[in-house]
């Protein structure tokens, strides 16, 4: 179960390490490309620049990891129905007088394992991650899908107001909607200006500075 749960997290993490790279790339290159040679030599269509967002409710992120967390949570759900069903016959052996008891207790414990620690664990890590992201240009409103225990998908509507960017991020945790840890993969976004404005990168740094002067007054406020 270890070596399966490990195989899992570093899919996830070497496949987020890529795709973060080519979103970088593809945002930060046209830009260093312009600046170093001018604009007449590049154009932003060299570059699978995202062409202009419609004005009707559209995809805006697509998880592409989507089939292969599906594929995983269903595989586990599998092996779980297939543990339960062999319950009755391993109760059956164990109950045997002839039955060896240290092999029966280590074989029940590893379809235990396999039968109801397995699924909990798949959803502890892929529960954050985000399928797909639904923006209404009308309203202003997102729609995200993640996917619940079972491998169903959960919609989760906000707005920008919602978002809030943690200092420390928790594990698989991007961003959080009301509350909701969620995981998002940069290069997945189909506009990446929607990811520019979830993280706050379009709103001006706050370094927390102060002077001396609104120090002293926060001293004797206090």
């Amino acid at each position: 179960m270890a070596t399966f749960t490990m195989a899992i997290l570093q899919s996830i993490t070497f496949s987020a390490c890529v795709h973060r790279q080519r979103f970088l790339a593809r945002v930060s290159l046209p830009s260093l490309q312009r600046f170093t040679y001018g604009t007449e030599s590049f154009k932003d269509e060299d570059y699978d620049a995202p062409t202009a967002a419609p004005d009707v409710p559209h995809q805006i992120y697509k998880g592409m990891l989507t089939k292969q967390v599906r594929a995983v949570k269903t595989f586990s759900f599998g092996t779980s129905l297939i543990g339960i069903g062999m319950q009755p016959i391993l109760y059956e052996h164990m109950s045997a007088p002839e039955s060896s008891l240290p092999l029966m207790v280590a074989i029940y414990s590893a379809v235990g394992i396999f039968t109801f620690v397995t699924p909990f664990l798949i959803h502890f890590v892929t529960k954050k991650y985000v399928t797909d992201i639904i923006f209404e240009p009308a309203t202003k409103k997102y729609q995200a899908s993640v996917y619940r225990f079972l491998p169903t998908k959960r919609k989760i509507n906000f707005k920008l107001e919602d978002i809030s960017v943690p200092d420390v991020p928790g594990a698989f945790t991007t961003l959080c909607v009301k509350n909701i840890p969620l995981l998002c993969i940069p290069s997945d976004f189909l506009y990446p200006e929607h990811y520019i404005k979830f993280m706050g990168y379009d709103k001006p740094v706050d370094y927390q500075l102060s002077t001396p002067k609104e120090q002293n007054k926060e001293n004797t406020k206090s």
